[in-house]
């Protein structure tokens, strides 16, 4: 049985598992217009006690900036949004791309004390969101309302990656839909009346937060021995053979010592056999991981020394760069 038709099968059992239970035909026919209206008066009720005024217990300046951005066919839901949630919005500096501001501006005016407007950045493909990204930068971002469009393409979609990548390595605060950023409403406004007691329910707004996986990355820094090849004595074919397939690692200082062997071996090819033996320090490779990939070092090794014939690794270089 394929793949696809075992997941065929699970399927059609689950199908038929919930027509036993009654509750597929629940699950698949759409509700009805009662119980819309229903849901809509719930979602209204929520939002009427949500959007009520209120006090905060903390000051605009004492959090990080809250950023609001909306790609061009969400800009109509942004400014609803902005509307229904000016109260709870307000309590924040706001900041955003050049549109967004203006909305906000033009809804809660310019000469009004009580609202610390945050950084005006410039449209998204001109690098606004690159500026936004800045701000996390600078630790002086708390979180991010972000209407992204999932039907159209975007010219500036390296710095919408870029913005909600650092977003995740930051651990900041992300809604990117209408849903999502109403359902942040309750938690944000919570937070606000709460005030000290409350600051872990939106940390990102106090503290420079980061996510699990940048932690997993910093214990692996550049100090940090991943692997450890000593270079044994001589240099067979096949070992260079697979460096050039790229499946065995010859540190720097190797490569090195293999291309003075050559050019000794051409000057000093009557030499005694015992002359032909010289002394090189092992090679301790060390393999280090940062946060942006894997990075490679080679470190000398103080542990004796190894004898390498110089003949032998001469015809193995003169392979190595026959191959090249």
């Amino acid at each position: 049985m394929s793949r696809r038709q075992s997941f065929a099968v699970q399927i059609e059992d689950q199908r038929r598992a919930s027509t036993a239970l009654g509750r597929a035909g629940r699950l698949r026919r759409q509700s009805t217009h009662a119980e819309r209206l229903s849901l809509a008066q719930a979602v209204g009720a929520q939002t009427d006690e949500v959007t009520s005024p209120f006090e905060s217990a903390f000051a605009p300046t004492e959090m990080r900036q809250l950023a609001l951005v909306a790609h061009n066919h969400m800009k109509p839901a942004m400014k609803q949004f902005i509307e229904t949630y000016s109260e709870i919005l307000k309590k924040f500096r706001i900041t955003g791309t050049q549109t967004t501001m203006k909305m906000c501006k033009s809804l809660w005016g310019e000469d009004d004390p009580s609202i610390h407007y945050g950084l005006t950045c410039t449209s998204g493909p001109l690098g606004g969101d690159a500026q936004i990204a800045a701000l996390m930068c600078m630790e002086d971002l708390g979180g991010i309302i972000f209407f992204v469009d999932p039907l159209s393409a975007h010219p500036h979609q390296a710095d919408i990656d870029s913005l909600l990548r650092l977003a995740n390595c930051g651990n900041v605060i992300v809604c990117p839909n209408p849903a999502s950023a109403s359902s942040m409403m309750h938690t944000l406004r919570c937070a606000l009346q709460k005030g000290e007691k409350a600051r872990g329910m939106i940390p990102s707004f106090f503290e420079t937060l980061e996510s699990p996986a940048v932690e997993e990355g910093v214990s692996f820094g550049d100090d940090a021995v991943v692997e450890e090849n000593k270079v044994e004595p001589g240099l067979s074919d096949s070992t260079v053979e697979h460096t050039l397939l790229g499946q065995t690692f010859i540190g720097d200082e190797r490569l090195r010592s293999l291309l003075a062997i050559e050019s000794d071996d051409d000057s000093d090819d009557d030499d005694d056999d015992d002359d032909s033996v010289m002394e090189a320090p092992p090679t301790t490779t060390k393999v280090s991981r940062g946060l942006f990939g894997i990075k490679t070092s080679t470190k000398k090794s103080s542990k004796g020394k190894a004898r390498m014939n110089m003949k032998m690794l001469g015809k193995s270089v003169k392979k190595l760069v026959i191959k090249e």
